[in-house]
């Protein structure tokens, strides 16, 4: 157990706080995030605020949504309540959970490395790329966080800082037999908590839960883990049940496609498994993780695989020291977490994923790091006194090699969020900080508000984004270039309305040989952005079958009559709020458009 006091303790933490308060605060990004994720969270809290249940808004047959638990959207259903409508209100909750999750892992650090240690964790941490970035977004990684190390630090306090030897007590005899305190009893809820509120904001939380259990029994807490593990069973299996009963499929239906955004590669066999887990090494060790904080120095390739090498090969020493001497929820953590992200498409690979381990790899790292100076001390017959100054010496130089550029970065991510916050407050506008394709989208959106029927039902490739900005439910065009099935899919749904955006390249992968295969099935409603030949955002019609022919031209017509609103409506589109929140209604015609 490492000694502390609790006066330095509450110092160190208090700086943790502030220090991480201002740089999140000087890193916010007023705009929107441009992932559907996002304004899914939105929708999904909207339904359960609405009382409709825990359904697909975005979807036109609004299904029950089987893909992320629900403790976040209760989270942003209840900022709803409180009257939360803008983005930033949003966001600005994101950051809050982030600083308290900060001070969360300072708080378990603590009691393995110390009061300073974990004071250097933290700071590191706070300049962390993916760390700052997670606090921007309106995701469920700063509340998945602070969960998790909640259950991380009640563990440590239950269990005797989170170490014990297996089947021994820490007097090296046999298991003590005597009943947990009450204290102990309460720090054993508190990481349990912790674990089953990890879970229910993200799925991925199940390693948690999995490693909280698996102490218990190796700590031989046989009534706790049987008390846990009643608990684990009632939360997972409402989960899975319910998921179930969901017409879309969780996340283990796109597992085993090569790449769920091009389903015709295929899917990946065991062969494919093991290709996938060393992509995901590559992506991980030789980018995500050294871009943390050499992410701006432009380092090249080999120095970014050099450090991510001796980052990860040092914290896997210290996790196998302390997986022998002292395994606690961390240590069976992390290779249950580290396997799943290695195993998951590697087109969805990057920091996200790899934040709750960020912590661990420090940790583990900076221990070694000072056991091989005392090692090397001993060889060279330093005395305790010289080994003492030598050591924090040769700590402070590493945390200055990923803290120095780091801080460059960080600089550069205020500049880019003070600019950002002056023109939104300037033009009002929260989308004014995005390129072209994407304010694009957001004026397409507030134009479908108004003028398409109440019933319309589009294809896009962000259906969730375009409901939320007032646009008409609808689904994610289908990823074929097929235009056959294209239009079976698209009658399947009911969906009479296309929008082709730029706010990513998927669209232009598709759609173009899809429209130029069959050009006399569509027609043409309206468009946004840059005049003929370039490239805009262009809304289209799907004609019903009986309308549709073949052959006669290569050029999609315009749209017949009723197909959008008569005269058409100018509409303003909403710069700060959410659309969804404040005009549930849409705004759309009643009438159907005419065939």
């Amino acid at each position: 157990m490492t000694e502390r006091s609790p006066l330095r303790w509450g110092a160190v933490a208090a700086g943790v706080l502030v220090l991480q308060a201002l740089v999140l605060a000087a890193v916010a990004f007023p705009a929107p995030h441009n992932g559907g994720d996002n304004t899914a969270y939105l929708a999904l809290a909207h339904s359960l605020l609405e009382g409709t249940g825990y359904t697909e808004l975005w979807d036109p047959q609004r299904p029950l949504h089987t893909k992320y638990p629900p403790g976040y959207p209760l989270v942003l259903a209840f900022l709803m309540a409180l009257g939360a409508t803008t983005w930033g209100a949003f966001k600005t909750s994101s950051a809050v959970a982030m600083a308290l999750a900060t001070v969360v892992v300072y708080a378990w650090a603590s009691r393995r490395v110390g009061a300073v240690g974990a004071g250097a964790v933290a700071l590191l941490l706070i300049l962390a790329a993916g760390w700052q970035d997670a606090s921007r977004w309106i995701l469920s990684e700063p509340w998945f966080l602070l969960w998790t190390f909640v259950a991380f630090w009640g563990a440590e306090h239950a269990l005797g800082d989170g170490g014990f030897r297996p089947g021994r007590d820490r007097n090296g005899g046999a298991p003590e037999r005597a009943a947990p305190s009450p204290v102990t009893m309460g720090w054993l809820v508190v990481g349990g908590v912790g674990a089953l509120m990890a879970f229910g904001v993200r799925s991925a939380g199940l390693p948690v839960v999995l490693a909280f259990g698996l102490v218990l029994l190796a700590a031989r807490r046989f009534r706790s883990a049987a008390v846990f593990g009643g608990a684990a069973a009632v939360v997972l299996g409402s989960w899975f049940f319910l998921g179930r009963r969901g017409v879309e499929g969780a996340y283990q239906d796109e597992f085993w496609l090569v790449n769920p955004y091009d389903p015709e590669l295929g899917s990946v066999g065991v062969a494919g498994l093991l290709g996938r887990v060393w992509v995901n090494v590559e992506i991980y060790v030789g980018r995500v993780l050294p871009g943390e904080w050499w992410g701006g120095t432009g380092a090249s390739g080999w120095a970014l695989w050099g450090l991510g090498a001796l980052m990860v090969a040092l914290a896997m020493w210290g996790w196998a020291s302390r997986l022998r001497r002292a395994p606690g929820v961390p240590e069976f953590f992390a290779p249950l977490y580290a396997g799943m992200i290695l195993l998951w498409p590697e087109v969805w690979s990057g920091e996200r994923f790899l934040l709750p381990l960020l912590p661990l790899v420090l940790v583990y790292a900076g221990t070694v790091l000072g056991g091989v100076v005392r090692e090397f001390g001993r060889v060279g017959g330093w005395d305790a006194d010289r080994v003492a100054r030598v050591r924090p010496v040769i700590l402070a130089v590493a945390v200055t090699v990923l803290a120095a550029p780091a801080t460059g970065e960080t600089l550069r991510s205020m500049e880019l969020a003070s600019s950002c916050r002056v023109a939104v407050a300037r033009t009002g506008d929260a989308f004014v900080c995005h390129g072209g394709g994407f304010v694009e989208f957001r004026d397409a959106a507030a134009w479908m508000s108004v003028n398409l029927p109440a019933d319309a039902v589009a294809l896009s490739r962000k259906p969730r984004i375009l409901y939320a900005l007032g646009g008409p439910p609808g689904r994610t065009f289908p990823f074929t270039r097929d235009p056959d099935l294209f239009l079976a899919e698209a009658d399947a749904v009911g969906a009479r309305y296309l929008l082709f955006d730029w706010v990513d390249g998927v669209a232009f992968r598709f759609l173009p040989e899809v429209l130029s295969a069959r050009p006399g099935a569509f027609c043409f409603v309206a468009g946004w952005g840059a005049d003929p030949p370039e490239p805009g955002t262009d809304l289209l019609g799907i004609l019903p079958p009986e309308l549709r022919v073949e052959g006669e031209s290569d050029v999609i017509p315009r749209c017949p009559d009723g197909w959008a609103r008569e005269p058409l409506l100018q509409v303003e589109p909403e710069g700060v709020q959410v659309p969804l929140l404040v005009n549930s209604a849409g705004g759309r015609q009643s009438s159907p458009p005419s065939p």
